[in-house]
């Protein structure tokens, strides 16, 4: 009885997660082909025969269906079973690191992750959560959900529909504004920063807010908890997120001498930097590569030695979100590196040595490359 509160709550993200991995799925199918998400309702994309409301509950219908559509016998792709069970798992892994570790009377095994002391309430024994938790889960589920869809659909076509991230920007923006850092903490968390101290020293403890921690020290002018703060942190981390992903695109292309890059992943990190803030924006695009390359590569490398037709093109849509997940729910490790960002000698420096690696690896990969008349 002592976990019933936990599994409660559990079992309830990830039945609201299936419920919104089903609406991702309309989304992957429909905005590459620019058609609208509302209408008309879900139908068999061979017979256009409309679905029972049945027939859309998530798993539960495409199980039932043995992924097929009862009308016609064509085959649904597995991939409706695989967002929705996906997008579950990962609500579910949102709430324990953001909502449930903060919990005051919980079970032992739980402890704070994230520094947010303004959630410490006692969430495992409440009947109903404080309106602080759901606006919290629900703005971060939000961005989730977004990146699930932009990085199936960069997947499967090559592309991430400004659909998805000019409104995931918009929202982004909204909630900084609405929000602003170091919400939902109080304002008195901010006393246990030591006065003076430079926010890049180990022993200055940041609290994480809504968007992980502002853009840097903020000025008299625009005070924690200000709106005003919160339109420049959304601000600023869209504009850096869109300056990293074009001054990279740039970069690796002047050196390479062909596009490898395109523009819907700055628009990724733009959205990404509206919502967290340009730390997770520029820390996205580095942990995306480490995480992916080593899996991709090699995956086209034995596909191409079996003599099967391996494209040169590389989505790079799902590594950005994946970066951007581990950065932002690994925050509490990355942000000992990210306290660089603090200080703008490091800020030229960190810029200048990316910058210049992009450059000579697009040279290097260039190297070799037979000259055209």
């Amino acid at each position: 009885m002592e976990y019933a509160p936990l599994i409660f709550w559990c079992v309830w993200v990830f039945v609201f997660g299936l419920g919104i991995g089903s609406f991702l799925n309309v989304l992957i199918v429909r905005l590459p082909l620019e058609k609208s998400p509302i209408w008309p309702g879900s139908r068999c994309g061979t017979c256009l025969r409309g679905l029972k409301l049945i027939d859309n509950l998530p798993i539960v219908g495409y199980l039932r269906l043995r992924g097929k559509c009862r009308f016609c016998g064509a085959t649904f792709s597995s991939r409706y079973l695989w967002v929705e069970l996906a997008t579950g798992l990962t609500f579910v892994a949102l709430f324990l690191v953001e909502i449930a570790f903060q919990g005051k009377g919980g079970p032992d095994f739980l402890r704070p992750w994230h520094h947010t002391p303004g959630l410490e309430f006692p969430y495992l024994r409440a009947p109903i959560p404080p309106w602080q938790g759901c606006v919290y889960f629900a703005v971060h589920a939000c961005l989730l959900s977004l990146l699930i869809a932009a990085a199936v659909v960069d997947l499967e076509h090559q592309i991430i529909p400004p659909q998805i991230t000019y409104f995931g920007t918009f929202v982004g923006l909204l909630a900084a504004v609405v929000f602003p850092w170091p919400w939902p903490n109080p304002l008195d968390t901010l006393a246990g920063i030591p006065p003076g101290r430079p926010w890049l020293l180990p022993d200055v403890v940041v609290p994480t807010g809504l968007m992980l921690w502002p853009f840097a020290e903020p000025p008299e002018w625009a005070r924690p908890g200000s709106p005003l703060l919160g339109l420049l942190n959304g601000v600023i981390g869209a504009a850096v997120g869109m300056l990293v992903g074009r001054g990279v695109k740039f970069l690796f292309e002047t050196g390479l001498d062909k596009e490898a890059l395109g523009l819907g992943d700055a628009d990724l990190l733009m959205m990404i930097g509206a919502f967290l803030g340009w730390q997770v924006a520029v820390f996205a695009m580095p942990v995306g590569a480490l995480l992916t390359l080593p899996v991709i590569v090699p995956i086209k490398a034995w596909s191409w030695a079996r003599g099967k037709e391996v494209s040169a093109a590389l989505p790079f849509g799902p590594g950005i979100a994946a970066g951007a997940v581990v950065t932002w729910f690994a925050w509490p490790v990355v942000s000992e590196f990210a306290r660089v960002l603090f200080d703008p000698v490091m800020i030229g420096i960190i810029a200048v040595i990316m910058c210049g690696g992009m450059l000579v690896a697009g040279l290097i990969l260039r190297r070799g490359k037979p000259a055209t008349v």
